[in-house]
């Protein structure tokens, strides 16, 4: 191997190595971000939520399940959703288990979401019909 070659090695090594010591302090802060807005409904909690809005309210929402938007993790609620969405029952929260800070569940269209107050964004889903 010469010298050169060496060189070129150990000082590609050494970058590749270096941009992950030195990681932007900022893409740190939005992974942080995006982590404590996780949440993943448990089977029971899913259970409880279906049983709620299918016993409750499928007969005075009259929501139509054939025609219906289906809503995805990751998008934002449609336009109008503030107008539209209910929030769930202290009653049945209670039942789901804690809500990461800055998050909110609401009964939107047949579906149970969690989701961002403030940019309207999806963090969990669930199809309660």
């Amino acid at each position: 191997m010469t010298k050169h070659s060496f060189l070129a090695i150990a000082l590609g090594a050494g970058l590749a190595i270096g941009s992950t010591a030195f990681a932007n302090p900022f893409q740190a802060e939005q992974r942080e971000q995006r982590q404590s807005k996780e949440f993943h409904f448990s089977p029971e909690a899913s259970s409880k939520l279906r049983e709620h809005y299918q016993s409750n309210f499928r007969a005075k929402d009259k929501v139509d399940v054939a025609h219906r938007a289906g809503f995805t993790v990751g998008a934002r609620l449609p336009d109008g959703w503030k107008g539209r969405i209910h929030a769930v029952p202290s009653a049945v929260l209670a039942d789901i288990g804690p809500i990461p800070a800055g998050l909110a569940v609401g009964y939107l269209d047949g579906y149970a979401v969690v989701y961002d107050p403030g940019t309207g964004d999806i963090v969990e889903v669930l199809d309660v019909y």
